[in-house]
């Protein structure tokens, strides 16, 4: 440790002896006290400066740069999302190809939801829930999308009399 005190030591009186530096030195000794502290601030403000040039400013361009990238990857992950459905999922299981109405009951009664009423609308199929367990539900809903290629085309809930309860009412297609 003190074989680097004292390299630092030489390095110090090395700068101190170069005739510029000791010009300086005695320009600012012959400076009144205000003066002095004028070239005090402006150093500081100069030191500020470079501060923000070196290690400030590159951290806002990345910052900057990093924000355009996830803009980016937002945007391409909302076009893909939204037009998933086209491609079908890759987990889809035998059932999917099989009309919307089967796999909506199929899935209902493994949820031991009761679907209160149903009815074709063309390619459609319009369901109504009542009073059922919220979680049950999105459980259902979230199945019947991602595992059987079910698109929610609409859907609605409102809360029951009964906490942790919803009526439901949704339109599902292909």
């Amino acid at each position: 440790m003190s074989a680097v005190k004292q390299n630092l030591n030489k390095l110090q009186q090395q700068i101190l002896s170069q005739p510029s530096v000791r010009a300086g030195q005695d320009w600012y000794k012959s400076q009144s006290p205000r003066d002095q502290l004028i070239v005090k601030s402006l150093g500081g403000f100069v030191l500020l400066c470079l501060f923000v040039l070196i290690f400030v400013q590159p951290m806002i361009a990345s910052e900057k740069k990093y924000q355009q990238q996830l803009n980016k990857s937002l945007a391409l992950y909302e076009k893909l999302a939204s037009n998933a459905h086209r491609f079908g999922s890759g987990s889809s299981s035998s059932s999917s190809g099989a009309p919307v109405m089967a796999v909506t009951t199929q899935v209902a009664k493994q949820y031991n939801l009761n679907l209160k009423r149903f009815e074709p609308d063309n390619d459609d199929l319009r369901i109504w829930l009542e009073n059922v367990s919220f979680d049950s539900a999105i459980a259902f809903v979230e199945e019947l999308n991602r595992k059987h290629g079910v698109i929610i085309k609409q859907i609605n809930s409102e809360r029951s009399d009964q906490p942790g309860r919803v009526n439901l009412r949704a339109t599902l297609g292909r």
